[in-house]
């Protein structure tokens, strides 16, 4: 017999300055994040925490977050969901976002998103 995936991973580089993904929750996925070079804050319920190199953050189902580069250098990040069904919407968002043309643009753009995998936008991004 064999199992599929249990978890998907990818990475996230995030140039210094560049605003969070709006704040959001995973009603049933799981998202953990490990921190390969640079600094990310992360906003995880009402706590924020900084994370440098090899640091981890995970967020259970349900709890509000999102996630940015603290730093004054690139940063990139490992990002591992779990289930796997959810990778699907970095692909959709990719393509999406590259004919975007404002912020509203973006957003929009995710919340049309949410509706088709399992993310709900609860607030604005973070720039700071």
């Amino acid at each position: 017999m064999s199992v599929g995936p249990v978890t998907v991973s990818l990475s996230w580089e995030a140039p210094p300055g560049a605003p969070s993904p709006p704040v959001h929750v995973h009603r049933h996925t799981e998202e953990g994040f490990y921190v390969v070079s640079g600094t990310y804050r992360f906003l995880v319920g009402d706590k924020t925490i900084e994370c440098a190199h090899a640091g981890h953050v995970l967020v259970r189902p349900g709890v509000p977050h999102t996630f940015w580069n603290a730093g004054d250098e690139s940063a990139v990040a490992l990002i591992i969901l779990t289930p796997p069904a959810f990778a699907g919407y970095f692909r959709e968002l990719s393509n999406r976002l590259a004919n975007a043309e404002s912020d509203a643009d973006a957003i929009a753009v995710r919340r049309a998103l949410s509706s088709e995998f399992d993310i709900a936008v609860v607030g604005q991004p973070v720039t700071s």
